[in-house]
């Protein structure tokens, strides 16, 4: 394999490009040591620690390996009862490293974090810049990669920073060279579903015995069965897990309201686009869903991009479209006659399946577009209230879940 890939050079024009979106969200700013003021009340905390063995966590993955929805105070309750099981010095001062980002102190994770200058800690240094946001996160990120081509942790930690820009496809090529250099299967597995792999099953029964990530298994079986009743069969077991991940998932697959979830975890743009999409239907989203918002994830700009139209905000709809484009590339758009009635325009695709016999394709999501075979669809007598439109695309949701919910967590809060 080329490490010194030429088009991996070219990733360095995405400095600009990334401290301009940090600009946009509010988050480049001068760095300021954080100091703790003194906590004055008793905090009591009464869950049961998390399935996690210190002795075998080297980063954020090993967490999500063991225990794939604990909370962060759960995990941090695990490693601190494991922690002196762990004979290795610098071992220990890493797991202790991870604690303080769990406990939300990164300043003081970055501190310990570059006590050693070896590739594990290194690579937990870089997660501490990227959720920062750092605006050296870049370049810190290829200059690991330079002196450790043949470590699969900074192409890991450049997967992660090309998924928090929106840039899936450097992201697939990243992660695709973690698969080859450490030949981790649950890896290879996401690879294969996300890129429409036949293989994909035949790697998912291969995993599932292996016994780690047991909820992301559970969420990406449905991306490979495809099927409803299996759907909704495992959306009940995900109902019960305590995670925004999972409980995404359960509200879509059961249709059930999610805002409750979405006031829990604010930080989760599914969460949120599923809990807008059914206020604009009943009327109720009393805020614009277009201010303030933080997050990369193409759905939001799908979503934005079909309320604008709605509202016959049809330049800002197109920017929206063109923002969603540029971010998954190729997609379908199908003009759809709904088995259920219609009050707003492709919304009930972004909280439940959408069923409904295909009238028409849309060339390109444009809203001149959309007005063309809406116009068709009603021309071929389908009702007004039973149109209805289903964009289909590869969702780099499937590469998002590998670093479960703390990608967004620290991203987003």
């Amino acid at each position: 394999m080329d490490f010194e890939d030429p088009r991996l050079k070219n990733i360095l024009k995405l400095k600009a490009e990334f401290e301009k979106e940090l600009e946009k969200m509010g988050k480049l700013k001068k760095k300021k040591v954080s100091v703790k003021k003194q906590e004055t009340r008793l905090k009591i905390d009464i869950s049961p620690p998390a399935n996690v063995k210190a002795t075998e966590v080297g980063n954020l993955l090993d967490i999500n390996r063991q225990d794939y929805d604990s909370t962060d105070a759960s995990v941090v309750k695990a490693l601190r009862k494991g922690i002196y099981k762990i004979g290795d010095v610098r071992r220990r001062t890493l797991v202790e490293g991870i604690i303080k980002m769990l406990e939300g102190d990164l300043e003081g994770a970055r501190e310990i974090f570059t006590r050693f200058d070896t590739p594990d800690f290194k690579y937990m240094l870089g997660l501490v810049k990227l959720y920062s946001s750092d605006p050296d996160v870049l370049e810190y990120s290829l200059g690991f990669l330079k002196k450790n081509p043949r470590s699969s942790q900074p192409y890991l930690l450049l997967t992660e920073v090309m998924i928090s820009l929106g840039r899936y496809e450097d992201a697939t090529k990243f992660l695709n060279v973690v698969k080859t250099l450490s030949g981790d299967p649950y890896i290879d597995l996401i690879l294969k579903i996300y890129n429409g792999d036949k293989e994909a099953k035949k790697s998912f029964t291969y995993v599932v015995n292996k016994g780690g990530f047991r909820t992301l298994l559970a969420i990406l079986s449905i991306y490979i069965e495809k099927s409803m009743e299996k759907g909704m069969k495992i959306a009940q077991a995900l109902k019960k897990k305590d995670s925004p991940c999972s409980r995404s998932v359960a509200h879509f697959w059961t249709s059930e309201d999610p805002s409750p979830d979405h006031e829990k975890y604010p930080f989760c743009p599914r969460l949120a686009v599923m809990t807008w999409a059914r206020r604009f239907e009943r009327d109720e989203l009393d805020e614009d869903p277009r201010k303030g918002v933080l997050w990369t994830d193409p759905l939001v700009s799908l979503f934005l991009g079909i309320y604008s139209y709605s509202i016959g905000e049809v330049k800002s709809a197109d920017e929206y479209f063109k923002k969603f484009e540029d971010s998954v590339g190729s997609y379908v758009v199908r003009v759809i006659k709904s088995q259920k009635v219609v009050s707003k325009l492709g919304m009930r695709m972004f909280y439940e399946p959408v069923q409904g016999d295909t009238v028409s394709l849309v060339k390109s999501l444009r809203s001149g577009e959309l007005d063309r075979a809406i116009l068709s669809a009603k021309e071929m007598n389908v009702p007004s209230n039973h149109i209805d439109v289903k964009v289909e695309f590869r969702d780099p949701e499937i590469l998002r879940l590998l670093f479960g919910f703390r990608h967004c967590k620290f991203l987003y809060s």
